[in-house]
């Protein structure tokens, strides 16, 4: 009876091994090396029109918040004088927009060529064993002339949930030597932590996020335009995560007009994995008198192998964003939802999401 007992648990042991267990906590020792080489910084590209970026958002329905964060450096950080760092903050709650928008000097601020770390002060970027830990404080100017600053603090971590990928670099501007890098380093991610507005907290429990990086040289005011979108599907049956079966990244390097083509694509993930990239991408706009943003953006991408899909991004809200260098550049910000159909490999996709888009000019 003993040595029956025995064979049992030998047998229960060999069964368990077999199951495969999934802690977000376990590193990613792969993965985690991936990102230290095509998310890390290019400070030696640094001079008077350099620009380098770690962008982050997420959806988080339950509350119809939505958010992003963007850590900024620029200019020739050899140069205290002629180089800053800026925290720009963006949030959607029930339709009613709020941001943030700090500037840094370059004492202040601590990066590195070998990883995606970056310090600003006490706000910050960490790649750890299981993602990138997130901390970004600010506060947002209130209506009203007694009014006191609203402050607001992002503290969350953005655990990855399907593959990097370096999406392209194209010419920006009038200028043949400037160039844009966009690096979608993590398409999708489970988003945990919290953000807390004028003291309100909203918890953040597996919510749905983003994160890329851009890099290059261009001056802002220059003939340059882009437009970018992004989102993923919401996965409802899973109480762990929000993170459903497909995340879409689309973009495109344009003029100020959007009239010319610098370089395009369109990505789809399924289930973690990189299932089409598409390098014929033509977009399409409808307004809405009087708002000075597109009603709608329309992104119609194919390939020489019978892919194709078309992506229609409604816009619901938007605000924007002046960045100058003394002259302006504008970046629309806009929240809305997509609507996803094409084919790939033969077999039909069809998705709706929540998501974000930009169109800058």
């Amino acid at each position: 009876m003993k040595k029956q007992s025995v064979y049992v648990y030998i047998i229960l042991i060999f069964t368990l091994s077999l199951i495969p267990i999934i802690s977000t906590a376990e590193p990613n020792n792969k993965l985690i090396r991936e990102l230290s080489i095509i998310d890390s910084f290019h400070p030696e590209l640094s001079n008077d029109s350099y620009k380098e970026w770690h962008y982050f958002n997420f959806v988080d329905e339950e509350n119809d918040l939505k958010f992003f964060v963007t850590f900024l450096i620029a200019g020739n950080l050899t140069n205290p004088l002629q180089s800053y760092g800026s925290i720009i903050m963006a949030y959607n709650i029930d339709d009613n927009f709020g941001g943030s928008h700090a500037n840094y000097p370059t004492l202040v601020i601590e990066y590195s060529s070998d990883s995606p770390d970056l310090i600003f002060s006490n706000n910050y970027v960490e790649l750890l064993p299981n993602g990138y830990k997130i901390h970004a404080e600010g506060t947002i100017s209130s209506s009203g002339e007694n009014e006191d600053p609203i402050p607001i603090i992002f503290d969350a971590t953005y655990i990855p949930m399907a593959e990097p990928t370096s999406i392209f670099q194209g010419t920006i501007g009038d200028s043949y030597v400037n160039n844009m890098n966009w690096v979608s380093a993590a398409p999708a991610c489970k988003v945990i932590g919290s953000l807390i507005i004028d003291e309100v907290e909203y918890p953040l429990d597996g919510v749905r996020g983003y994160h890329d990086h851009n890099w290059g040289t261009w001056s802002w005011g220059d003939n340059i335009g882009w437009d970018w979108g992004q989102a993923i599907e919401a996965n409802n049956d899973d109480v762990d995560t929000d993170v459903g079966r497909y995340c879409i990244a689309l973009g495109r390097l344009t003029d100020s007009l959007h009239s010319s083509e610098n370089g395009n694509r369109l990505l789809l993930w399924k289930n973690k994995h990189q299932i089409a990239v598409l390098d014929t991408v033509d977009f399409e706009y409808e307004w809405m008198v009087p708002y000075p943003y597109p009603s709608t953006i329309t992104a119609t991408a194919e390939d020489d192998s019978g892919n194709s899909i078309i992506s229609t991004f409604s816009t619901s809200n938007a605000i924007p964003l002046e960045l100058c260098e003394p002259l302006c550049t504008t970046i629309l910000e806009l929240t809305g939802t997509y609507d996803v159909s094409g084919t790939i490999d033969g077999k039909p996709i069809n998705f709706q999401a929540v998501g974000f888009a930009e169109y800058c000019y």
